[in-house]
């Protein structure tokens, strides 16, 4: 699948509404509430399509199986882990537990870590690696949409959303006016829209962008 783009702006989306809504001059729709409205909007998008996907590298450190992942960085879910450029083995956070508690109860073992696992947002590799490496460790992840501060600012989901973002903020905005059936028409149009995306998104692979996320041990 060719590289996302990531050139339209939120006000973009905002021209496109008011205009759609006839209310070129704010007098009922305001910026704050346009603003509010195209972040839900990159936040229902980024967290149905998973349409935001990012690649980190982190110091591995010898003797450390847990790895915190800051409630402030981009990461919402992990999808893999790879050490030294090797792929670790994803399981459930149970499946770990009962392997370890029957191979390793005192969790002494170290060496070259074999798999990966979450807990309330966190990363735990086993076993530990005996060794420390810059950037000896890769995350390929599901990542969140930050929020925009100003309606001047680029859109943090790939430009063939843009529709869906204008859909979502229109149904907001006659939401707002008490015209129900806008407001329905526009909902639907917004989930089909997205439905169909998803369909799509089966047939496709997405491309990963490179970002260096900083837990709190490198600080």
């Amino acid at each position: 699948m060719p590289r996302d783009l990531y050139t339209r702006t939120a006000d973009e989306v905002a021209v496109d509404v008011k205009r759609i809504f006839g209310d070129e001059a704010l007098v009922e729709l305001k910026s704050s509430d346009l603003l509010r409205w195209v972040n839900a909007a990159q936040r229902e998008v980024a967290s149905s399509h998973k349409a935001l996907r990012g690649r980190a590298f982190h110091d591995l450190v010898a003797g450390q199986s847990l790895y915190e992942i800051p409630s402030n960085s981009p990461v919402s879910q992990i999808q893999g882990v790879h050490v030294e450029g090797k792929p670790l083995r994803g399981v459930s956070f149970q499946s770990a537990q009962e392997s370890i508690l029957q191979d390793d109860p005192e969790l002494k073992s170290e060496g070259e870590p074999k798999i990966w696992y979450e807990w309330d947002g966190d990363l735990y590799i086993y076993p530990a690696s005996d060794k420390s490496l810059d950037d000896g460790m890769e995350l390929f992840y599901i990542a969140y949409p930050q929020n925009l501060t100003s309606l001047s600012q680029a859109l943090q989901v790939p430009d063939r959303f843009y529709n869906q973002i204008v859909d979502y903020v229109l149904a907001q905005a006659y939401r707002l006016d008490e015209n129900w059936q806008a407001t329905a028409y526009q909902d639907a149009r917004f989930r089909d829209s997205m439905n169909r995306h998803l369909a799509q998104e089966d047939l496709v692979d997405v491309q990963f962008y490179p970002t260096k996320v900083v837990l709190p041990e490198d600080e």
